[in-house]
C-alpha cells in the first residue's frame, strides 16, 4: 500500500487533525526563510502531539551535521528530509547518528534523475520533487512523471512528491507506483494553514488506488 506523508505542518492544531488520519509521516519544515519553516521551539510542539504510530520528518536544506544531532536530541526525530546540495560524505555521516535519510532532488531532465544513484549506499529513501528555479519545493509544479519513473528504476523507496492534490494523485500512482505520495500546497488553505478537508480527499483518493 502507497504510504502517505503530509509535508508543512506549521502548527500543533493541523499536527493533531492530521494525526486522527491515515496518514504514515508528517513533515515539519526547519528551513528558515521558507513560507512553511517552523522554529525548532514550534517542532517540539508539534511533535508533543504526533502519536507513535505516525512519523514525524524534519525537512532541512544544508543543515550542519550538528543541527541534525541538535534536533535529535531535543525531539528525537528519527527522519531527516535533506531537500538542498547535501553531499554523499554529509548523507553518510549523518546517517551514523542513527537516523533514516530521505535525501531529495529537484532534476531538471531524466539524465539529472540518475544523479541520485550517487547517493544509493548513502540514502534510506529518494524524494523526488518539481524543479523550480527559485524554490527549493513546495511549489504546487506538477512532477515528471517520466523524471520519477527514471529514479524509481534505481530501486531505492521513492517519494513521490510536487503538486500533488486529491485530483491528481490517483493518476500519479498509477504512473510511478511510487513507495510515498507526499503532499503539501495541494492540501492546504495557505502555506500556513492546511485545508482537513482536502486532506481527508487526499488520503481517500490514495487508498482508494493502493487497494485496487
Amino acid at each position: 500500500m502507497t504510504k502517505i506523508k503530509i509535508c508543512g505542518v506549521t502548527n500543533e492544531k493541523d499536527a493533531k487533525f492530521i494525526s486522527m488520519l491515515d496518514v504514515d509521516y508528517i513533515g515539519i519544515n526547519l528551513a528558515t526563510g521558507t513560507k512553511r519553516a517552523v522554529s525548532e521551539n514550534a517542532l517540539l510542539k508539534i511533535t508533543s502531539v504526533i502519536p507513535p504510530y505516525i512519523i514525524p520528518v524534519a525537512v532541512m536544506i544544508n543543515p550542519e551535521l550538528k543541527d541534525i544531532k541538535r534536533i535529535l536530541k531535543k525531539t528525537a526525530i528519527t527522519h531527516y528530509q535533506l531537500h538542498g546540495c547535501e553531499s554523499v560524505d554529509f548523507v553518510m555521516r549523518a546517517k551514523e547518528l542513527g537516523v533514516k535519510i530521505i535525501k531529495a532532488f529537484r532534476p531538471k531532465n531524466a539524465s539529472e534523475a540518475l544523479i541520485a544513484a550517487e547517493f544509493l549506499e548513502a540514502a534510506d529513501y529518494f524524494l523526488i520533487d518539481a524543479y523550480s528555479q527559485h524554490l527549493p519545493g513546495g511549489t504546487g509544479k506538477e512532477v515528471s512523471f517520466s523524471r520519477a519513473k527514471k529514479m524509481k528504476e534505481l530501486g531505492k523507496p521513492l517519494f513521490l512528491a510536487g503538486g500533488l492534490n486529491p485530483d491528481n494523485v490517483a493518476d500519479a500512482i498509477r504512473e510511478v507506483s511510487p513507495f510515498a505520495v507526499d503532499a503539501a500546497s495541494g492540501v492546504e488553505k495557505t502555506p500556513r494553514s492546511k485545508d482537513i478537508e482536502k486532506v481527508r480527499c487526499f488520503i481517500r483518493a490514495v487508498r482508494g488506488k493502493s487497494e485496487e
